[in-house]
Parts: C-alpha cells; structure tokens; sequence
C-alpha cells in the first residue's frame, strides 16, 4: 500500500479536534492510540455543553472502556496515524502532489492508480480518495455534489499556552456567538471563536482584536484574567462559514472509492468528521479483504450511518433560536437527557432519540407553564 500526500507530517489544517470515545476506540484497537500517547500528552475530557446559561458536564457512556474524549491537535494525531501505517508496512510518499488517475473510472477503463506532478504513474488495484472536500479524485472523475446544506455560524481559532486544563471541552452557545474551549496535547489549548459571517471578514488587525473580545465576552467558560497571564502560540486561524458547506458524493465506482470529507462533508459543530473517516476506512479494508471483496455495499452502508447525523451536525452549525432555550434547559435538568445528548456525539445514540417526541413535549409543557403569569 502506498500513501500519497502533498503535505508533510506533522502539518496542520482546519479541524475541530475532537475525538469522541467511539474514535479512541478504534484508534486503540488500530495501535494509532497508543503511538499519539507515547509522543505526547493528551488530556482526556469530559464535555461540558452551556446552552442560555444551562449547563450540563460529565462523561460518556464507556465504550471499550473509554469515557472521555479527546483534542489532539492534527499534527499530532496525524503524525500518529502515518507513523502507524508505515510501521504497518504502508510505503509513504509524503511532500508529493497527486495531480490525475489512471483510467477514468467506468466500468470499462477502472481506475488504475494516480499520475504524480512529477509524472510518474503509480499503479493500483485501488486508490482511495482522503483527500478532503476539494478532492482531486472527485474532481477527476467529476462526481457532483448532491444534498448540499449550509449553517450561519463561521469560526476564529488560536491555540494558547498557559491556560489552566479544567478537564472538559466546552461548548458556550448563546443566540449570536459560541465559544469553545479544550485542552488538546502538551500543555497547549484551543479556543475557537464563532459569529456569523461577518465576523471573519476584514484585515488580520480586526479578526484578531474580534477574536479577543469574544473571548472574553464569555467570562463563566474563560474566567477574567486568564488570558491576561496565557500566550497565544499560534497565528489566528480563519474559517468561514463558505468553507462549512455540507455535501454528500457518490463514494465508489470501478477502482475507487472517497474516504472522509472527500466522501460526505457534514458541518463541524458536531465534530464527526474524524469519526466518520476512521470508520469509512475501517469499513473499505473490511469489504475488500473477505473472500468476496466488493465495495457495493459502501454507500448503502454510508447514508444510513449519517441519514439522522447530517442534518444533526447543521442544526448545530446555526445560531440557537429564542425557543431552543428548552431544550438545553431540560438537557441541563434531566441527567439521562443530558447523557443522550452526550452519547449522541459518540454515535451510540440517535438524534431522534436525544430529542424524542415524548422529551420535547414534555419540555414544551414546561416552558409554557414557566412563561405563564
């Protein structure tokens, strides 16, 4: 197997971190987990979510014994995953472009392998696009965008140095800005920003002095006086709301098949695209090494693990209406309300359960009866 990347590792991009038990787990089973701890210290997390001043903190329900989540920075994580395959026996070709395919993907001229910039042709039973939402495999083989759905909120981030690991990632959502905030690997934290569209536009000068002011305009997720005696180690990172707009791609055809964002690009609020990719991965190698290899199954098997999820991630990627505030008020008040919520991110419970019609009605009733004079 051979890797192609035109990045070298370690590297950055924009990512939302997070890795939720059902992640770790796999990752643990895949020796990835244990490769990402013996370079660097990771901090395991519980989740906090604030909705209208409603709180709700604790763990996951365990998976494989795993109960928290995690935040590694990507060019952690990454560099764990590569050194992991490589160990495995993969062949890395890193800091090369692949540039086209061999065979054009039809049933009569499958795909064959990729043509570097450099021009060399590599040959290939199969070739796996993970190569994010502006594929150039999708793109050479021109799959079209299907489904699209798109949110409000757009983000500003930075990691700090010095700011004290209080042992959640928190999610701080009012009705026009969201904070975040976590530990993510030696010593280091990340805290995102989010406004609407206009609040990553302008000079560096405004998104930055934009950036700060968020920051601090959310005192009970950054306590006053943190930043003050906390660094800010890295330029700010820019991530409009145009570069979160979701999609779903045709995922197989003769010789190939998109793995991740390349695949189906769901909005980060709710920090599934790690998940997803791993699981996509895990799924392909299971498909093509039984006795039968065929990849038929693939979308089938994709679309119903995000038939519920897609539309999920995007009600998370808009700014909360004054009427969701019963939500997170019944959220915070009921603790296996509060522990569906959770799970939800860990994919062992559905969006359709954390918000049954029994929840919501009764939490409807609530609001009302609180509202009357």
């Amino acid at each position: 197997m051979v890797l192609i990347d035109r990045d070298t590792f370690p590297s950055e991009t924009v990512s939302t971190h997070l890795i939720f038990p059902n992640t770790l787990a796999r990752l643990q089973q895949l020796g990835v987990l244990d490769t990402l701890l013996a370079a660097h210290d990771v901090p395991m997390l519980g989740f906090r979510i604030i909705g209208f001043g409603h709180e709700t903190a604790g763990q996951f329900t365990p998976i494989d014994g795993i109960d928290r989540a995690a935040g590694p920075r990507r060019a952690a994580l990454d560099r764990a995953f590569v050194d992991s395959a490589l160990a495995a026996g993969a062949d890395g070709r890193f800091g090369e472009r692949v540039v086209d395919l061999i065979g054009s993907g039809t049933a009569k001229d499958p795909v064959a392998g990729v043509v570097l910039e450099s021009g060399e042709r590599i040959g290939a039973k199969w070739v796996f696009g993970a190569d994010g939402r502006g594929s150039t495999v999708a793109g050479r083989l021109g799959i079209e965008k299907t489904r699209p759905l798109s949110a409000e909120v757009a983000f500003l981030f930075a990691y700090w140095r010095g700011i004290p690991d209080n042992g959640y990632a928190t999610l701080d959502i009012r009705e026009d800005a969201i904070l975040s905030r976590w530990a993510v690997e030696d010593g280091m934290h990340l805290l995102v920003a989010a406004g609407n569209a206009e609040f990553t536009r302008g000079s560096k000068e405004e998104r930055r002095r934009r950036y700060l002011k968020r920051l601090r305009d959310f005192p009970q997720t950054i306590e006053p006086g943190v930043l003050e005696r906390a660094e800010m180690v890295s330029d700010l990172i820019v991530a409009p709301e145009s570069l979160m707009r979701g999609f779903f791609r045709t995922p197989t055809g003769p010789g190939w098949a998109l793995v991740g964002d390349a695949c189906h690009f769901k909005h980060p609020g709710t920090a599934q695209g790690i998940g997803d990719a791993v699981e996509q991965a895990i799924r392909l190698a299971e498909l093509l090494s039984g006795a039968n290899p065929s990849l038929d199954s693939y979308a089938g098997w994709r679309d119903r693990r995000a038939s519920e999820h897609y539309e999920w991630s995007f009600a998370w990627g808009r700014f909360p209406r004054p009427e969701s505030e019963n939500l997170f008020r019944g959220w915070a008040s009921e603790p296996d309300a509060a522990q569906d919520l959770r799970d939800s991110f860990s994919r062992r419970v559905e969006p359709s359960q954390v918000l049954s019609e029994e929840r919501l009605a009764r939490w409807s009733r609530t609001r009302n009866r609180r509202s009357q004079p």
